[in-house]
């Protein structure tokens, strides 16, 4: 079934709509910063796995109102959200991985990112990765990421450091886009919502192509699931390839999503977190150059987090967005991932 009322919403923004309106960000107070800190000092025993830091022992009776509100502003409203002012200046890596997970547990329950079994992420420049390969994953380079979605109901994004240039945010509100193409050109509709072609990236396990719809209705809820690069590497497959109707249709959202008038861009600075809604926002990267220093070197953690409260969607999104078997035991990171 297509969806073929449009989207009124606040999911369905454009730039004007968030150039007009600065609601979706938010610093925090100096009250909520020591709320922080003291939740971090509190935790004790800061060696343990990840899994088992709960939000219990991360209280934060004074910032756990404000996560509140930026949560249910991320699943149902805008669709995403920047928090700026986390403390990452007066704390080396370590503790700032604990601040971030710690927040995490405020919003939703963790996934795994990838077959390492990765909860935590690290998002930088691996120096040993081609990014057109198929079993490349892009947060691994530092070429530019096309918008997509992460595999999970909620991605949380921490600038740690900046590169030297370059690394801009780009996020676009898939519901503005399936209101475009409804309004253009919507004889592209239903190849989307028949399915694309994806191929598997991930490190180890069997190659599979299989073919999964860029839109979803459930129960009257509209939903997106887009991964532009994994596409395009599927596409490129020997005996893949599309139909020129779904070329067509491809060609109509890749240029949709790509609209200045819908393209929203923003800078991640130190101590920034980034929160997207994966069923309605894409997000993606341009590409970044880091400095010859440490401190020079571009590093986002990142976390895939599971809505406390479930979204309508389709068996094919449900399985998708449920995390990534653990089957392998090295860290290629070199840094906390669990």
């Amino acid at each position: 079934m297509i969806h073929d009322q449009p989207i009124t919403d606040t999911s369905a923004w454009t730039r004007a709509d968030i150039d007009a309106d600065d609601g979706w960000q938010y610093r925090l107070t100096t009250d909520e910063v020591a709320d922080l800190e003291r939740a971090l000092a509190g935790l004790g025993d800061k060696d343990r796995p990840l899994l088992d830091i709960t939000r219990d022992d991360f209280p934060l009776p004074v910032l756990g109102p404000r996560l509140a509100e930026i949560e249910r502003e991320v699943r149902s409203g805008r669709g995403f959200f920047l928090l700026r002012g986390i403390p990452v200046d007066r704390y080396g890596p370590e503790d700032c991985f604990l601040m971030k997970w710690g927040i995490g547990t405020h919003l939703g329950r963790a996934i795994s990112q990838n077959t390492y079994g990765d909860v935590l992420g690290h998002v930088f420049d691996y120096h040993k990765a081609d990014p057109n390969a198929v079993r490349t994953r892009g947060y691994q380079t530092s070429a530019a990421l096309d918008f997509h979605v992460d595999r999970a109901d909620m991605t949380s994004l921490l600038c740690l450091r900046q590169g030297r240039s370059g690394g801009l945010s780009r996020i676009v509100s898939s519901m503005a886009v399936h209101n475009a193409i409804r309004d253009a050109h919507p004889e592209h509709l239903a190849p989307l919502y028949d399915g694309l072609p994806y191929i598997t990236t991930e490190a180890t396990g069997a190659t599979e192509i299989w073919n999964g719809p860029v839109f979803d209705v459930t129960e009257g809820v509209l939903s997106c699931s887009f991964r532009r690069g994994t596409i395009q590497k599927a596409i490129d497959t020997p005996g893949v390839g599309i139909t020129d109707e779904k070329a067509a249709a491809l060609a109509c959202i890749d240029a949709t999503m790509h609209d200045p008038d819908l393209v929203y861009e923003m800078e991640l600075t130190p101590g920034d977190i980034q929160f997207v809604n994966n069923y309605t926002v894409l997000h993606g990267r341009t590409a970044f150059t880091d400095g010859d220093r440490e401190t020079a070197r571009r590093h986002v953690v990142r976390l895939w987090l599971k809505f406390l409260t479930p979204r309508p969607a389709s068996a094919y999104i449900r399985d998708q967005y449920k995390g990534i078997e653990k089957k392998l035991d090295n860290n290629p990171a070199g840094f906390r991932t669990q």
